[in-house]
């Protein structure tokens, strides 16, 4: 086990050496001055010598390739800069708003699972009834519908009393208090609790004609014993994979949760840092958000092996 976590780390550094790349000229290539960021308002009363001599201070009048090494050079000593607008350190940034935005994606993905799973497995159990048929339908409804469009609706008719039912606050994160967060993790878990619904569904499916199922009914096992015991289990690491990799998918979903319910996550500085020009707020925290892929999708390989047995890392 230990060896195939270590081949896996190094494998993962040249992936992740790749997106650093792109990265870096993604934030390089964009449009505005970063000087303005830093400067503020005595940009425009500025004289070119100032805005010179601030520009030669960031180092942004080296030659790409000086800043790129520059930045991979931070990057191996755990430094990921100083914000130019905040003057804070992007790490520090990084300590205040990741809890916030795990505290969101968590409660994003056990609205999913508590949803997702009931969902598909009913499905299964009621194939080609309407039961079936409506659990999909929604599953569909929910898969194809955007986070934005999602956040509009929600806000429009569980917030206030004009549309709907006030039962949740508009937005903002108040003191930390879960009413606060019930409304923006629906809206994040909705498009993973569908996929989660359709991935169980088919995936019970198939489990279902195994033969130690047919064994697990003839012994006279109570009907949602075997399901949840024997057929489920069995069925879970489709599922399990889909959840490691929809972790993207809630990273980029929280940008536009974060940024429709006013949550002081990680995907709202980003915004913020984008509209401000912020390059090193911007860099580290997608670096961030990168390595926390690839350890989730790490995790998610180790967790095959409780679920099935049969699976063994050498």
């Amino acid at each position: 086990m230990t060896r195939y976590v270590i081949r896996r780390l190094l494998l993962a550094i040249p992936t992740l050496l790749g997106v650093f790349t792109i990265i870096f000229i993604l934030a390089y290539l964009m449009p505005g001055d970063p000087v303005r960021a830093v400067m503020g308002e005595s940009y425009r009363r500025a004289d070119p010598a100032t805005i010179e001599r601030v520009r030669e201070r960031l180092g942004l009048n080296d030659p790409w390739f000086v800043q790129y090494g520059r930045f991979l050079g931070r990057l191996v000593r755990g430094d990921l800069g100083t914000s130019y607008v905040l003057d804070q350190p992007v790490a520090e940034v990084i300590s205040y708003r990741f809890p916030r935005t795990l505290q969101l994606m968590a409660g994003a993905m056990v609205a999913a699972l508590l949803i997702g799973l009931p969902a598909g497995i009913l499905a299964a159990e009621r194939q080609y009834t309407w039961v079936d048929h409506t659990l999909m339908f929604f599953a569909l409804v929910g898969v194809a519908m955007p986070v934005f469009w999602q956040g509009i609706l929600a806000k429009m008719f569980l917030t206030q009393d004009t549309y709907g039912i006030a039962l949740f606050p508009v937005a903002g994160y108040g003191d930390g208090a879960l009413i606060y967060m019930v409304l923006p993790s629906l809206v994040l878990g909705t498009h993973l609790s569908a996929t989660i619904a359709r991935i169980t569904r088919s995936s019970m499916l198939e489990v279902k004609p195994q033969p130690y199922m047919v064994t697990a009914v003839a012994k006279g096992l109570h009907r949602w014993r075997v399901v949840l015991v024997h057929q489920l289990k069995n069925a879970l690491i489709p599922v399990v994979t889909v959840v490691g990799l929809d972790v993207g998918y809630l990273l980029g979903g929280s940008v536009v949760t974060e940024t429709i319910f006013n949550w002081p996550g990680l995907g709202r500085a980003v915004v913020t840092a984008i509209n401000r020009r912020d390059t090193p707020v911007i860099l580290g925290t997608l670096v961030f958000g990168a390595l926390i892929f690839v350890t989730v999708n790490l995790v998610v390989d180790l967790v095959y092996a409780l679920i099935n047995p049969r699976i063994r890392y050498e």
